[in-house]
Protein backbone atom coordinates (compact mmCIF):
# COMPACT_ATOMS: atom_id res chain seq x y z
CA UNK A 1 0.00 0.00 0.00
CA UNK A 2 1.57 3.67 -0.82
CA UNK A 3 0.90 6.65 0.61
CA UNK A 4 1.84 9.92 0.39
CA UNK A 5 4.86 10.99 2.63
CA UNK A 6 4.06 13.28 5.74
CA UNK A 7 5.45 17.22 5.16
CA UNK A 8 6.02 16.86 1.35
CA UNK A 9 4.69 17.94 -1.97
CA UNK A 10 1.92 15.05 -2.25
CA UNK A 11 3.12 13.67 -5.67
CA UNK A 12 5.82 11.91 -3.47
CA UNK A 13 4.46 8.69 -2.43
CA UNK A 14 6.18 5.83 -0.58
CA UNK A 15 5.71 2.66 -1.62
CA UNK A 16 7.40 -0.80 0.32
CA UNK A 17 9.00 -1.28 -2.70
CA UNK A 18 10.73 2.49 -2.81
CA UNK A 19 9.46 5.95 -3.70
CA UNK A 20 7.90 6.66 -6.82
CA UNK A 21 6.37 10.08 -8.24
CA UNK A 22 2.91 10.42 -9.12
CA UNK A 23 1.02 13.98 -10.57
CA UNK A 24 -2.56 14.21 -11.47
CA UNK A 25 -3.02 15.22 -15.07
CA UNK A 26 -4.83 18.86 -14.62
CA UNK A 27 -8.79 18.61 -16.42
CA UNK A 28 -7.80 20.56 -19.34
CA UNK A 29 -4.98 18.82 -20.85
CA UNK A 30 -6.37 15.41 -19.75
CA UNK A 31 -7.59 14.74 -23.47
CA UNK A 32 -4.18 15.98 -24.81
CA UNK A 33 -1.54 14.34 -23.11
CA UNK A 34 -4.05 10.83 -22.93
CA UNK A 35 -3.58 10.04 -19.20
CA UNK A 36 -5.02 10.94 -16.17
CA UNK A 37 -1.75 11.03 -14.30
CA UNK A 38 1.92 10.36 -14.42
CA UNK A 39 3.67 7.65 -12.74
CA UNK A 40 6.95 6.85 -12.07
CA UNK A 41 9.26 5.08 -10.36
CA UNK A 42 12.07 7.14 -8.45
CA UNK A 43 14.23 4.24 -7.98
CA UNK A 44 15.75 4.66 -4.42
CA UNK A 45 14.31 3.75 -0.92
CA UNK A 46 15.82 6.96 0.75
CA UNK A 47 13.53 9.48 1.09
CA UNK A 48 16.05 12.70 1.05
CA UNK A 49 17.14 11.48 -2.85
CA UNK A 50 13.81 10.72 -4.06
CA UNK A 51 12.94 14.45 -3.08
CA UNK A 52 15.30 15.60 -5.05
CA UNK A 53 14.37 13.99 -8.06
CA UNK A 54 10.72 14.01 -7.65
CA UNK A 55 11.54 18.07 -7.35
CA UNK A 56 13.10 18.03 -10.70
CA UNK A 57 10.45 15.86 -12.40
CA UNK A 58 7.67 18.30 -10.89
CA UNK A 59 9.02 21.30 -12.74
CA UNK A 60 10.18 19.24 -15.67
CA UNK A 61 6.25 18.29 -15.62
CA UNK A 62 5.14 21.94 -14.62
CA UNK A 63 7.23 23.49 -17.50
CA UNK A 64 5.78 20.92 -19.92
CA UNK A 65 2.07 21.72 -18.76
CA UNK A 66 2.65 25.38 -19.42
CA UNK A 67 4.05 24.77 -23.11
CA UNK A 68 1.23 22.31 -23.80
CA UNK A 69 -1.46 25.22 -22.61
CA UNK A 70 0.74 27.87 -24.66
CA UNK A 71 0.50 25.79 -28.16
CA UNK A 72 -3.13 25.09 -27.55
CA UNK A 73 -3.94 28.66 -27.57
CA UNK A 74 -2.06 28.57 -30.33
CA UNK A 75 -3.54 25.84 -32.08
CA UNK A 76 -7.23 25.11 -31.41
CA UNK A 77 -8.98 22.24 -32.39
CA UNK A 78 -11.18 23.95 -34.53
CA UNK A 79 -7.77 25.77 -35.92
CA UNK A 80 -6.13 22.34 -36.40
CA UNK A 81 -9.49 20.89 -38.26
CA UNK A 82 -9.50 24.09 -40.40
CA UNK A 83 -5.53 23.12 -41.62
CA UNK A 84 -6.41 19.81 -41.71
CA UNK A 85 -9.37 20.80 -44.27
CA UNK A 86 -7.09 23.13 -46.27
CA UNK A 87 -4.23 20.14 -46.58
CA UNK A 88 -7.40 17.47 -47.85
CA UNK A 89 -8.80 20.50 -50.60
CA UNK A 90 -5.71 21.26 -51.65
CA UNK A 91 -4.24 17.30 -51.97
CA UNK A 92 -7.34 16.71 -53.97
CA UNK A 93 -7.25 19.58 -56.04
CA UNK A 94 -3.64 18.64 -57.01
CA UNK A 95 -4.66 15.07 -57.58
CA UNK A 96 -7.12 15.78 -59.92
CA UNK A 97 -4.57 18.01 -61.70
CA UNK A 98 -2.10 15.27 -61.75
CA UNK A 99 -4.53 13.00 -63.60
CA UNK A 100 -5.55 15.79 -66.19
CA UNK A 101 -2.22 16.11 -67.00
CA UNK A 102 -1.00 12.10 -66.90
CA UNK A 103 1.20 13.39 -64.03
CA UNK A 104 2.39 10.33 -61.59
CA UNK A 105 3.11 13.94 -58.97
CA UNK A 106 2.78 17.46 -59.70
CA UNK A 107 6.72 18.97 -59.59
CA UNK A 108 8.08 19.46 -56.26
CA UNK A 109 5.02 17.63 -54.48
CA UNK A 110 5.00 14.09 -52.77
CA UNK A 111 2.07 11.30 -52.99
CA UNK A 112 1.22 13.23 -49.63
CA UNK A 113 0.05 16.04 -51.47
CA UNK A 114 -0.49 14.82 -55.29
CA UNK A 115 -0.86 11.92 -57.04
CA UNK A 116 -2.62 10.01 -59.99
CA UNK A 117 -2.19 6.71 -58.25
CA UNK A 118 -4.27 3.41 -58.88
CA UNK A 119 -6.87 2.05 -56.51
CA UNK A 120 -4.34 -1.23 -55.82
CA UNK A 121 -1.35 1.27 -55.20
CA UNK A 122 -3.54 3.13 -52.65
CA UNK A 123 -5.30 0.28 -51.32
CA UNK A 124 -2.02 -1.25 -50.24
CA UNK A 125 -1.15 1.83 -48.76
CA UNK A 126 -4.12 2.38 -46.58
CA UNK A 127 -3.18 -1.03 -44.88
CA UNK A 128 -0.16 0.74 -43.84
CA UNK A 129 -1.62 4.32 -42.93
CA UNK A 130 -4.31 2.07 -40.54
CA UNK A 131 -1.47 0.32 -38.98
CA UNK A 132 0.58 3.04 -38.48
CA UNK A 133 -2.70 5.13 -36.80
CA UNK A 134 -3.01 2.04 -34.73
CA UNK A 135 0.45 2.32 -33.59
CA UNK A 136 0.24 5.06 -32.87
CA UNK A 137 3.69 6.05 -35.61
CA UNK A 138 2.71 9.51 -37.26
CA UNK A 139 5.97 10.19 -38.83
CA UNK A 140 4.80 10.01 -42.20
CA UNK A 141 3.12 13.45 -42.56
CA UNK A 142 5.93 14.87 -39.78
CA UNK A 143 7.22 16.64 -43.20
CA UNK A 144 3.79 18.06 -44.12
CA UNK A 145 3.02 19.19 -40.24
CA UNK A 146 6.46 21.04 -40.50
CA UNK A 147 5.16 22.97 -43.59
CA UNK A 148 1.90 23.68 -42.49
CA UNK A 149 3.24 25.09 -39.08
CA UNK A 150 6.17 27.66 -40.73
CA UNK A 151 3.29 28.74 -42.97
CA UNK A 152 1.44 29.56 -39.57
CA UNK A 153 4.58 31.66 -38.38
CA UNK A 154 4.88 28.81 -35.91
CA UNK A 155 7.93 27.05 -35.00
CA UNK A 156 7.43 23.62 -35.88
CA UNK A 157 8.69 22.02 -32.42
CA UNK A 158 8.27 17.78 -32.90
CA UNK A 159 8.46 17.95 -29.35
CA UNK A 160 5.29 20.43 -28.97
CA UNK A 161 1.70 19.10 -28.57
CA UNK A 162 0.68 20.75 -31.54
CA UNK A 163 2.76 19.53 -33.81
CA UNK A 164 1.51 15.84 -32.10
CA UNK A 165 -1.63 16.55 -32.47
CA UNK A 166 -1.36 17.88 -36.52
CA UNK A 167 0.56 14.89 -37.38
CA UNK A 168 -1.78 12.55 -36.03
CA UNK A 169 -5.10 14.52 -37.50
CA UNK A 170 -2.55 14.86 -41.05
CA UNK A 171 -2.31 11.48 -41.42
CA UNK A 172 -5.89 10.41 -40.82
CA UNK A 173 -7.09 12.78 -43.40
CA UNK A 174 -4.53 11.02 -45.46
CA UNK A 175 -6.33 7.86 -44.76
CA UNK A 176 -9.73 9.42 -46.03
CA UNK A 177 -7.10 11.20 -49.31
CA UNK A 178 -6.36 7.31 -50.25
CA UNK A 179 -10.22 6.40 -50.17
CA UNK A 180 -11.41 9.19 -52.49
CA UNK A 181 -8.15 8.06 -54.21
CA UNK A 182 -8.94 4.54 -54.84
CA UNK A 183 -13.15 5.68 -55.88
CA UNK A 184 -11.27 8.34 -58.53
CA UNK A 185 -9.19 6.43 -60.02
CA UNK A 186 -11.53 3.86 -61.21
CA UNK A 187 -13.72 6.54 -62.39
CA UNK A 188 -15.98 7.01 -59.60
CA UNK A 189 -17.29 10.59 -58.74
CA UNK A 190 -21.01 9.85 -57.73
CA UNK A 191 -19.99 11.00 -54.37
CA UNK A 192 -18.87 14.77 -53.72
CA UNK A 193 -15.81 15.05 -51.45
CA UNK A 194 -17.59 16.43 -48.77
CA UNK A 195 -19.61 13.51 -48.45
CA UNK A 196 -16.56 11.15 -48.51
CA UNK A 197 -15.08 13.35 -46.30
CA UNK A 198 -17.25 14.74 -43.40
CA UNK A 199 -14.80 16.69 -41.66
CA UNK A 200 -14.80 18.80 -44.30
CA UNK A 201 -18.75 19.63 -43.12
CA UNK A 202 -17.59 19.49 -40.15
CA UNK A 203 -15.13 22.37 -40.46
CA UNK A 204 -17.65 24.84 -41.93
CA UNK A 205 -19.85 24.47 -39.31
CA UNK A 206 -16.19 24.84 -36.77
CA UNK A 207 -15.07 27.66 -38.68
CA UNK A 208 -18.05 30.23 -38.30
CA UNK A 209 -18.05 28.58 -34.32
CA UNK A 210 -14.23 30.15 -33.76
CA UNK A 211 -15.20 33.25 -35.65
CA UNK A 212 -18.02 33.93 -32.96
CA UNK A 213 -15.91 32.38 -30.06
CA UNK A 214 -14.88 35.58 -27.96
CA UNK A 215 -11.27 36.12 -27.74
CA UNK A 216 -8.95 34.31 -25.70
CA UNK A 217 -7.01 37.19 -23.70
CA UNK A 218 -4.05 36.25 -21.88
CA UNK A 219 -2.92 36.75 -18.29
CA UNK A 220 -0.13 40.09 -19.29
CA UNK A 221 -2.49 41.30 -21.64
CA UNK A 222 -5.62 41.61 -18.51
CA UNK A 223 -2.85 42.77 -16.01
CA UNK A 224 -2.05 45.71 -18.08
CA UNK A 225 -5.84 46.76 -18.38
CA UNK A 226 -6.62 45.70 -14.59
CA UNK A 227 -3.65 48.41 -13.62
CA UNK A 228 -4.45 51.05 -16.08
CA UNK A 229 -8.01 51.37 -14.48
CA UNK A 230 -6.67 50.94 -10.75
CA UNK A 231 -4.68 53.82 -11.86
CA UNK A 232 -7.52 55.61 -13.46
CA UNK A 233 -9.61 54.75 -10.00
CA UNK A 234 -7.69 55.57 -7.11
CA UNK A 235 -4.12 54.26 -7.48
CA UNK A 236 -1.65 52.23 -5.95
CA UNK A 237 1.30 53.59 -3.79
CA UNK A 238 4.56 52.55 -4.80
CA UNK A 239 5.31 50.09 -2.63
CA UNK A 240 1.45 48.26 -3.53
CA UNK A 241 2.21 48.79 -7.42
CA UNK A 242 5.69 47.35 -7.19
CA UNK A 243 4.24 43.93 -4.65
CA UNK A 244 1.44 43.67 -6.85
CA UNK A 245 3.65 43.62 -10.33
CA UNK A 246 6.31 41.23 -8.26
CA UNK A 247 3.43 39.01 -7.51
CA UNK A 248 1.62 38.69 -10.86
CA UNK A 249 5.62 38.32 -12.60
CA UNK A 250 5.69 34.75 -10.20
CA UNK A 251 2.82 33.65 -11.57
CA UNK A 252 3.20 34.33 -14.98
CA UNK A 253 6.87 32.69 -14.53
CA UNK A 254 5.23 29.58 -12.66
CA UNK A 255 2.07 28.85 -14.51
CA UNK A 256 3.27 30.63 -17.77
CA UNK A 257 1.38 33.36 -19.27
CA UNK A 258 -1.95 31.74 -19.94
CA UNK A 259 -5.43 33.03 -21.54
CA UNK A 260 -6.79 34.04 -18.03
CA UNK A 261 -10.48 31.90 -19.67
CA UNK A 262 -7.74 28.63 -18.95
CA UNK A 263 -7.20 29.24 -15.22
CA UNK A 264 -9.07 26.98 -13.43
CA UNK A 265 -9.16 26.29 -9.68
CA UNK A 266 -6.95 23.69 -10.57
CA UNK A 267 -4.67 25.38 -12.20
CA UNK A 268 -4.26 27.81 -8.68
CA UNK A 269 -4.12 24.72 -6.25
CA UNK A 270 -0.95 24.30 -8.58
CA UNK A 271 0.34 27.71 -8.38
CA UNK A 272 -0.48 27.77 -4.58
CA UNK A 273 1.25 23.90 -4.17
CA UNK A 274 4.41 25.62 -6.30
CA UNK A 275 4.49 28.41 -3.57
CA UNK A 276 4.12 26.47 -0.52
CA UNK A 277 7.90 24.88 -1.63
CA UNK A 278 9.52 27.86 -3.16
CA UNK A 279 11.72 29.83 -0.73
CA UNK A 280 10.86 33.46 0.79
CA UNK A 281 13.01 36.85 -1.18
CA UNK A 282 13.21 34.82 -4.44
CA UNK A 283 13.49 37.95 -6.27
CA UNK A 284 15.99 39.64 -4.26
CA UNK A 285 18.58 37.01 -3.28
CA UNK A 286 21.45 36.61 -6.26
CA UNK A 287 21.40 32.88 -5.78
CA UNK A 288 17.99 32.32 -7.47
CA UNK A 289 18.28 34.69 -10.09
CA UNK A 290 19.33 32.81 -13.47
CA UNK A 291 17.63 29.71 -12.15
CA UNK A 292 14.33 28.45 -13.58
CA UNK A 293 11.68 27.20 -11.35
CA UNK A 294 12.05 23.64 -11.76
CA UNK A 295 15.64 24.34 -10.37
CA UNK A 296 14.62 26.49 -7.64
CA UNK A 297 12.26 23.99 -6.23
CA UNK A 298 15.13 21.12 -6.79
CA UNK A 299 17.02 22.90 -4.33
CA UNK A 300 16.84 22.43 -0.58
CA UNK A 301 15.68 25.26 1.38
CA UNK A 302 15.95 25.78 5.04
CA UNK A 303 13.10 28.07 5.00
CA UNK A 304 9.94 28.34 2.76
CA UNK A 305 7.61 31.14 1.90
CA UNK A 306 4.86 32.00 4.71
CA UNK A 307 1.45 31.26 5.13
CA UNK A 308 0.47 34.71 5.08
CA UNK A 309 2.45 35.49 2.10
CA UNK A 310 1.26 32.88 0.23
CA UNK A 311 -2.23 34.46 1.11
CA UNK A 312 -1.54 37.84 0.55
CA UNK A 313 -0.35 36.56 -3.14
CA UNK A 314 -3.69 34.83 -3.50
CA UNK A 315 -5.59 37.67 -2.06
CA UNK A 316 -3.96 40.29 -4.82
CA UNK A 317 -4.51 36.87 -7.75
CA UNK A 318 -7.88 37.19 -6.69
CA UNK A 319 -8.87 41.38 -7.21
CA UNK A 320 -7.15 40.74 -10.70
CA UNK A 321 -9.18 37.67 -11.41
CA UNK A 322 -12.46 39.86 -9.70
CA UNK A 323 -11.54 42.41 -12.35
CA UNK A 324 -11.59 39.66 -15.33
CA UNK A 325 -14.69 38.35 -14.36
CA UNK A 326 -16.63 42.09 -14.08
CA UNK A 327 -15.36 42.99 -17.73
CA UNK A 328 -16.07 39.49 -18.98
CA UNK A 329 -12.24 37.80 -20.18
CA UNK A 330 -13.64 34.77 -17.89
CA UNK A 331 -16.51 32.94 -16.34
CA UNK A 332 -15.42 32.79 -12.08
CA UNK A 333 -12.42 33.88 -9.83
CA UNK A 334 -9.95 30.57 -9.77
CA UNK A 335 -8.61 32.36 -6.58
CA UNK A 336 -11.80 32.79 -4.48
CA UNK A 337 -11.57 31.21 -1.48
CA UNK A 338 -7.93 29.79 -2.36
CA UNK A 339 -6.33 30.64 1.22
CA UNK A 340 -4.56 28.44 3.26
CA UNK A 341 -7.18 28.68 6.82
CA UNK A 342 -4.84 29.72 9.26
CA UNK A 343 -4.72 28.16 12.55
CA UNK A 344 -4.99 30.99 15.11
CA UNK A 345 -7.51 33.39 15.24
CA UNK A 346 -6.91 37.06 14.11
CA UNK A 347 -6.20 38.74 17.04
CA UNK A 348 -3.80 35.73 17.76
CA UNK A 349 -1.73 36.46 14.73
CA UNK A 350 0.09 39.74 15.90
CA UNK A 351 1.24 39.23 19.97
CA UNK A 352 0.01 42.65 21.94
CA UNK A 353 3.00 43.70 24.08
CA UNK A 354 2.72 42.98 27.70
CA UNK A 355 3.17 44.92 30.86
CA UNK A 356 6.75 43.88 31.33
CA UNK A 357 7.47 44.53 27.62
CA UNK A 358 6.65 48.16 28.11
CA UNK A 359 8.62 48.81 30.92
CA UNK A 360 11.95 47.36 28.77
CA UNK A 361 11.30 49.59 26.16
CA UNK A 362 9.97 53.10 28.19
CA UNK A 363 12.66 52.28 31.23
CA UNK A 364 15.38 51.98 28.50
CA UNK A 365 18.53 53.63 28.78
CA UNK A 366 17.47 56.42 26.18
CA UNK A 367 14.57 56.96 28.36
CA UNK A 368 16.21 57.28 30.65
CA UNK A 369 18.74 59.13 30.15
CA UNK A 370 17.30 61.40 27.40
CA UNK A 371 19.52 60.31 24.30
CA UNK A 372 17.35 59.68 21.73
CA UNK A 373 19.67 60.98 18.50
CA UNK A 374 15.99 61.97 16.55
CA UNK A 375 12.64 62.73 17.67
CA UNK A 376 10.67 60.34 16.51
CA UNK A 377 12.58 57.74 18.31
CA UNK A 378 10.77 59.27 21.37
CA UNK A 379 7.81 59.81 20.01
CA UNK A 380 6.74 57.44 17.80
CA UNK A 381 6.20 54.54 19.90
CA UNK A 382 4.43 56.65 22.74
CA UNK A 383 2.39 58.11 20.33
CA UNK A 384 1.74 54.68 18.92
CA UNK A 385 0.50 53.43 22.43
CA UNK A 386 -1.53 55.82 23.36
CA UNK A 387 -3.32 56.24 19.82
CA UNK A 388 -3.08 53.17 18.01
CA UNK A 389 -2.43 54.46 15.20
CA UNK A 390 -0.05 52.88 12.03
CA UNK A 391 3.16 53.47 11.53
CA UNK A 392 2.52 55.48 8.74
CA UNK A 393 -0.19 57.13 10.30
CA UNK A 394 2.02 58.74 12.88
CA UNK A 395 5.13 59.81 10.35
CA UNK A 396 3.55 61.46 8.06
CA UNK A 397 1.64 63.67 10.54
CA UNK A 398 1.81 67.47 9.80
CA UNK A 399 1.94 69.92 12.81
CA UNK A 400 -1.63 71.28 11.41
CA UNK A 401 -2.96 67.60 11.92
CA UNK A 402 -2.57 68.10 15.62
CA UNK A 403 -5.05 70.53 16.78
CA UNK A 404 -8.12 71.07 18.61
CA UNK A 405 -11.99 69.82 17.89
CA UNK A 406 -14.83 70.77 20.02
CA UNK A 407 -11.98 71.80 22.65
CA UNK A 408 -9.96 68.47 22.21
CA UNK A 409 -6.63 67.85 21.27
CA UNK A 410 -6.73 65.06 18.16
CA UNK A 411 -4.41 63.46 15.74
CA UNK A 412 -6.21 64.19 12.68
CA UNK A 413 -5.59 61.13 10.31
CA UNK A 414 -6.24 62.27 6.69
CA UNK A 415 -5.23 62.17 3.45
CA UNK A 416 -4.52 65.25 2.31
CA UNK A 417 -1.27 66.54 0.45
CA UNK A 418 1.21 63.75 -0.12
CA UNK A 419 0.04 61.84 2.85
CA UNK A 420 -1.33 58.21 1.97
CA UNK A 421 -4.25 56.02 4.08
CA UNK A 422 -4.80 51.97 4.29
CA UNK A 423 -8.18 52.40 3.33
CA UNK A 424 -11.80 55.19 3.26
CA UNK A 425 -12.24 54.08 6.68
CA UNK A 426 -9.18 55.50 7.66
CA UNK A 427 -9.49 59.21 8.12
CA UNK A 428 -10.88 60.04 11.43
CA UNK A 429 -10.07 62.09 14.53
CA UNK A 430 -8.32 60.60 17.31
CA UNK A 431 -8.45 62.05 20.95
CA UNK A 432 -5.01 62.89 22.42
CA UNK A 433 -4.18 60.65 25.89
CA UNK A 434 -3.63 63.10 28.34
CA UNK A 435 -0.40 61.08 28.81
CA UNK A 436 1.18 62.43 25.34
CA UNK A 437 0.16 66.27 26.63
CA UNK A 438 1.78 65.63 29.42
CA UNK A 439 5.25 64.43 28.17
CA UNK A 440 4.77 67.78 25.95
CA UNK A 441 3.53 66.82 22.65
CA UNK A 442 1.67 70.37 22.66
CA UNK A 443 4.85 72.05 23.64
CA UNK A 444 7.10 69.76 21.12
CA UNK A 445 4.61 71.01 18.11
CA UNK A 446 5.01 75.08 19.06
CA UNK A 447 8.77 74.87 19.32
CA UNK A 448 8.53 73.25 15.29
CA UNK A 449 6.23 75.82 14.01
CA UNK A 450 8.49 78.18 15.84
CA UNK A 451 11.66 76.64 13.95
CA UNK A 452 9.57 76.74 10.47
CA UNK A 453 8.66 73.29 10.41
CA UNK A 454 5.58 72.09 8.87
CA UNK A 455 5.60 68.23 9.77
CA UNK A 456 6.02 66.39 13.64
CA UNK A 457 8.91 64.45 11.91
CA UNK A 458 10.32 66.59 9.57
CA UNK A 459 13.91 64.40 9.59
CA UNK A 460 12.09 61.69 7.84
CA UNK A 461 12.05 61.90 3.67
CA UNK A 462 9.42 59.93 1.90
CA UNK A 463 10.82 57.03 0.14
CA UNK A 464 8.82 54.09 -1.79
CA UNK A 465 7.10 52.70 1.38
CA UNK A 466 6.16 56.13 2.79
CA UNK A 467 7.64 57.84 5.46
CA UNK A 468 7.79 55.03 7.98
CA UNK A 469 10.38 52.96 6.31
CA UNK A 470 13.43 54.31 8.53
CA UNK A 471 11.17 54.03 12.18
CA UNK A 472 10.21 50.60 10.86
CA UNK A 473 13.94 49.75 10.86
CA UNK A 474 14.63 51.57 13.86
CA UNK A 475 12.73 50.40 15.41
CA UNK A 476 13.27 46.73 14.98
CA UNK A 477 17.16 47.11 16.18
CA UNK A 478 15.45 49.14 19.40
CA UNK A 479 13.48 46.29 20.49
CA UNK A 480 15.55 43.59 19.93
CA UNK A 481 18.44 45.35 22.87
CA UNK A 482 15.22 45.86 24.96
CA UNK A 483 15.13 42.42 24.87
CA UNK A 484 11.80 42.16 23.22
CA UNK A 485 11.37 38.43 22.15
CA UNK A 486 10.51 37.68 18.39
CA UNK A 487 6.82 37.64 16.44
CA UNK A 488 6.10 41.98 18.30
CA UNK A 489 6.69 44.25 16.25
CA UNK A 490 6.28 48.27 16.20
CA UNK A 491 2.45 47.28 14.38
CA UNK A 492 2.34 45.19 18.27
CA UNK A 493 1.44 48.79 19.70
CA UNK A 494 -1.51 48.96 17.94
CA UNK A 495 -2.55 45.55 19.16
CA UNK A 496 -1.74 46.65 22.28
CA UNK A 497 -4.05 49.66 22.51
CA UNK A 498 -6.52 47.65 20.95
CA UNK A 499 -6.49 45.14 23.65
CA UNK A 500 -6.56 47.55 26.15
CA UNK A 501 -9.51 48.99 25.18
CA UNK A 502 -11.54 45.63 24.67
CA UNK A 503 -10.41 44.76 28.46
CA UNK A 504 -11.93 47.78 29.43
CA UNK A 505 -15.24 47.04 27.59
CA UNK A 506 -15.02 49.96 25.36
CA UNK A 507 -18.34 49.76 23.15
CA UNK A 508 -16.52 48.00 19.45
CA UNK A 509 -18.11 50.56 17.21
CA UNK A 510 -16.34 53.07 19.60
CA UNK A 511 -12.72 51.13 18.98
CA UNK A 512 -13.51 50.88 15.56
CA UNK A 513 -13.78 54.77 15.03
CA UNK A 514 -10.50 55.03 16.85
CA UNK A 515 -8.56 52.21 15.06
CA UNK A 516 -9.57 52.92 11.51
CA UNK A 517 -10.99 49.81 10.63
CA UNK A 518 -14.67 49.62 8.68
CA UNK A 519 -17.46 49.55 10.92
CA UNK A 520 -19.37 45.89 10.45
CA UNK A 521 -22.72 46.62 10.60
CA UNK A 522 -24.88 48.62 7.63
CA UNK A 523 -27.06 50.61 10.21
CA UNK A 524 -24.31 51.78 12.52
CA UNK A 525 -21.67 52.45 9.23
CA UNK A 526 -23.84 53.91 6.74
CA UNK A 527 -26.48 55.51 8.68
CA UNK A 528 -25.06 56.10 12.76
CA UNK A 529 -23.19 59.59 13.04
CA UNK A 530 -19.62 58.98 14.23
CA UNK A 531 -18.99 59.95 18.27
CA UNK A 532 -17.68 63.37 18.76
CA UNK A 533 -14.00 63.65 20.01
CA UNK A 534 -15.36 64.47 23.76
CA UNK A 535 -17.31 61.46 23.64
CA UNK A 536 -14.46 59.50 22.60
CA UNK A 537 -11.80 60.47 25.14
CA UNK A 538 -14.20 59.98 27.86
CA UNK A 539 -15.43 56.70 27.31
CA UNK A 540 -12.30 54.95 25.26
CA UNK A 541 -8.98 56.92 25.18
CA UNK A 542 -9.38 58.40 28.43
CA UNK A 543 -9.53 54.84 29.96
CA UNK A 544 -6.04 53.76 28.57
CA UNK A 545 -3.98 53.47 31.72
CA UNK A 546 -0.96 50.64 31.09
CA UNK A 547 0.48 50.81 34.59
CA UNK A 548 4.01 51.77 33.52
CA UNK A 549 5.46 54.74 34.89
CA UNK A 550 6.36 57.49 32.59
CA UNK A 551 6.87 60.62 34.46
CA UNK A 552 10.73 59.91 34.55
CA UNK A 553 10.64 60.38 30.61
CA UNK A 554 9.55 64.30 30.88
CA UNK A 555 12.90 66.03 31.02
CA UNK A 556 14.05 64.12 27.85
CA UNK A 557 16.83 66.08 26.28
CA UNK A 558 16.24 65.31 22.56
CA UNK A 559 12.47 66.32 22.02
CA UNK A 560 13.14 68.28 18.95
CA UNK A 561 15.08 66.44 15.93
Amino acid sequence: MSFCHSGTANYLYQHPSGYFFRYRIPQDLKAVVGKTEFRYSLRTGIFRIARYRARLIAGYVQALFNKVRTDMEKFTPEKITRLVQDYIRETLANDEMCRAKSLPTLEGKTILESSSMKSDEARSLLISVDRWLKNQDHSLMHLVAERIMKEQGEEADPESEAYKVLSRELLKAFKGILNVRIKRSEGDYSESDEDLMPILKQQRYSHIEEQRRPKAHKFLEVQEHYLNEVEKREGWTEKTRAENLSIFALFVRVMGDLPVNAIDRQLMSEFKETLMKLPPNLNKLSKFKDKSIAQILAMKHDQTISVNTINKYLRRLSGLFNYAVQHGYMANNPAEGMQIKQQKRPDEEREAYTKEDLHKLFHSEEYRNGTHKQSYGFWTPLIALYSGCRLEEICQLHLEDIRQEQGVWVFDINDKEEKRLKTLSSRRLVPTHPKLIELGLLEHVEKLKAKGETRLFPELSQRRDGYGQTVSKWFARYKKRCGIEEGKNFHSFRHTFITHLKHKQVDPFMIHELDGHAIDSQTMGRYGKRYTPDILLREAVGKIDYGVDLKFVKNSKNILP
